[in-house]
């Protein structure tokens, strides 16, 4: 939701709907994790106001633990946490079940996958991050490709239920190398919004 237009939030989201999303994914910045400043609770009030969708909640955010609460109170059902933030993650993913919601674990693009692993049995999600976060129109990074194929390995030699998302610089073409690479879904942001809604997102869906 980072590139849709806030102004007609409600009109982007049923023209989202209409072309049959899987759910909307909502980029939460606080300007010390990322160098910038994006959404709240407030935004994820008004999108869950606005859709039956599930709801993602990317916290690009020093102190998730502080704050994971607000999401959740918000409509938040899944929370997206990175790797790199330094919290005691068996407990704020112990608070954040506790509190209903699902959790995913997001990878940076120079994060290597084993960073991941530990985390991998506790997650709905594993979020590779195909740009540096923080800014959306980024181009996608090609070197993640890889980390997406070990990953898809892992997680299947595993037997985890843990699904493989991708996120940063994804098209028409970049999200079908990530699919090919074993990615289950694909958040998109510029393109989608940049071009005629619905159109592009049946292009992805196509792939």
């Amino acid at each position: 939701m980072i590139s849709c237009k806030l102004e007609i939030l409600g009109k982007e989201i049923a023209a989202c709907d209409e072309s049959g999303v899987f759910s909307y994914h909502i980029d939460i910045m606080d300007g010390h994790f990322v160098p910038n400043l994006t959404g709240g609770p407030d935004l994820v009030k008004a999108v869950n106001r606005s859709t039956d969708k599930p709801l993602e909640s990317h916290l690009m955010i020093e102190r998730p633990d502080r704050y994971y609460k607000n999401f959740i109170e918000a409509g938040s059902d899944i929370l997206l946490v990175h790797q790199e933030c330094l919290v005691d993650f068996k407990k704020l993913i112990a608070d954040i079940r506790a509190d209903g919601a699902g959790f995913g674990i997001v990878i940076n693009p120079e994060t290597p996958f084993s960073k991941a692993e530990k985390f991998l049995e506790d997650s709905d999600i594993l979020l590779v991050m195909s740009v540096h976060p923080g800014f959306s129109g980024q181009k996608f990074i090609d070197y993640v490709v890889p980390k997406i194929a070990e990953a898809r390995r892992y997680i299947d030699e595993q037997g985890l239920k843990t699904r493989i998302e991708v996120d940063g610089g994804v098209t028409d073409v970049t999200g079908k190398k990530a699919l090919e690479a074993g990615a289950d879904i694909l958040v998109s942001a510029s393109y989608i919004f940049s071009g005629n809604i619905g159109e592009r997102i049946r292009t992805l869906q196509s792939l």
